[in-house]
């Protein structure tokens, strides 16, 4: 029986190869359109007494000719998971003043699918400033761009 068995062992390679292409990730961009806040090198601030909203994100595939999507988005904070969506556009809204003021972390995980592509977990993370009042932004250079936040995620199987 031993025999039969490890004859057998090297056929079982065969059955579960599979073609490089189902390994392949998807590789996108996601951008993450907010309201509520505003983005200092890179850091979202947002007052204390006021709404914080993503309205949406949304995947774009970064190879030519490919489609892909997300189906659905974990939000957290500091590790705590602050809200879920699996309806498009993924918009999710936080009153910022049930957040202590000070720094903090803003994550998005997200289930990405490309076509051609194995479905993957994409994660973003921005450092996200609760302050009590908005004289304590810090202004934003003229170059950078309110409401959108444009990422490549980190991607995983």
């Amino acid at each position: 029986m031993k025999k039969i068995a490890l004859l057998l062992l090297p056929a079982l390679m065969f059955v579960f190869t599979s073609c490089h292409d189902d390994d392949d990730l998807p590789q996108v961009s996601i951008n993450t359109t907010y309201t509520g806040a505003t983005m200092v090198d890179g850091t979202l601030y947002v007052v204390q007494d006021q709404e914080f909203a993503i309205t949406s994100v949304v995947a774009t595939p970064l190879r030519e000719g490919k489609k892909a999507g997300i189906t659905a988005v974990d939000y957290g904070l500091d590790g705590w998971n602050i809200g879920y969506t699996a309806v498009a556009p993924f918009a999710i809204t936080f009153d910022a003043g049930t957040f202590a003021v000070g720094k903090h972390l803003l994550s998005m995980t997200m289930m990405i699918a490309e076509e051609g592509c194995t479905p993957a977990t994409g994660y973003y993370a921005t450092d996200f400033v609760v302050v009590a009042t908005a004289d304590e932004i810090p202004v934003p250079d003229d170059s950078t761009e309110q409401g959108v936040i444009r990422t490549r995620p980190t991607i995983q199987q």
